[in-house]
């Protein structure tokens, strides 16, 4: 019987998440609360063997990732299903912003998330698509040992859903802040055991305030 521990992890904060700015495929970098999570998730998960470490190619995700790497001396690979979904024309735009000047399609976004087509970007039914048959993939390519993936908030939302084998339209539901952990034990590649759900008690050193899920 093959087994896989499967870590997730979100990148630390950006400036842009700590201002509720959508961020998407902008490239926006750590700040230093951002990098102190990242190496507090690095120092959580360090007495582990890594097999893998695979990120988003874009740098918060990808700098979370090599700091995580780091006691491992390992390489990190980028995987661009992993990436962040496209929000579109949202990008780089305050979350007051949008509900003030798209009501429509912010109120679709907030009560119906998977019929989400952004303008500009993404369809959900496409990014879920995309990021868990990378899932699968990775699952696929490592019968065993542990293997991380750094990523986002919705594709990690996402990733989380299926692997609890709950409905695509509630993906919403899934909490995922950033730094948290969560852990499943995977067997055969189709048997998902959630062992661990959004755990950031390895941040609690930082003092950090009690943030929004953004």
């Amino acid at each position: 019987m093959s087994k896989i521990e499967l870590i997730l992890v979100r990148h630390g904060e950006t400036d842009w998440n700590a201002a509720k700015i959508f961020r998407g495929h902008e490239d926006v970098r750590l700040n230093a609360t951002g990098i102190a999570q990242a190496d507090a998730a690095a120092d959580a998960l360090k007495d582990r063997v890594f097999e893998a470490v695979y990120s988003s190619p874009l740098k918060r995700a990808y700098v979370t990732a090599k700091r995580i790497a780091l006691p491992h001396e390992i390489e990190v690979r980028e995987y661009e299903a992993f990436v962040d979904i496209n929000y579109g024309t949202w990008q780089g735009l305050k979350e007051s912003t949008v509900k003030e000047k798209n009501p429509a399609g912010y109120d679709r976004w907030t009560n119906s998330p998977g019929s989400m087509k952004f303008p500009g970007g993404d369809s959900m039914k496409k990014a879920w698509k995309r990021i868990n048959t990378g899932l699968r993939e990775v699952l696929f390519l490592h019968g065993v040992g542990t293997v991380v993936i750094v990523s986002h908030r919705i594709p990690l939302k996402m990733m989380t859903t299926y692997l609890l084998g709950r409905k695509f339209e509630k993906f919403m539901d899934v909490a995922h802040d950033p730094c948290a952990i969560s852990i499943f034990e995977v067997e055969n590649v189709r048997n998902f055991r959630p062992v661990a759900l959004n755990d950031s008690s390895h941040l609690r050193r930082l003092n950090l305030p009690r943030v929004d899920d953004f």
